[in-house]
């Protein structure tokens, strides 16, 4: 009669093992998955951000090199 607790506590603890490792794995996907989302994120931020001041910048070397243009007028 004694075994066969002991048989069960053996079951139960191998599958509250599995299950924590299953756990381990889906939260690792969701970290990686997080971690993509971030990424493209701060990409797409960095291209739009990136035209931006590159627009600017094309704006002001088209001031200092014609001061005369109508476009150009101080802030």
């Amino acid at each position: 009669m004694h075994t066969a607790p002991r048989d069960l506590d053996a079951r139960v603890e191998a599958a509250t093992r599995r299950l924590l490792r299953e756990e381990d794995a889906a939260t690792m996907v969701e970290y990686a998955l997080l971690v993509v989302l971030i990424a493209m994120v701060v990409a797409i931020a960095a291209i739009t951000l990136g035209r931006a001041i590159s627009t600017q910048f094309r704006n002001i070397t088209n001031c200092v090199s014609n001061p005369g243009n109508t476009t150009c007028t101080p802030p």
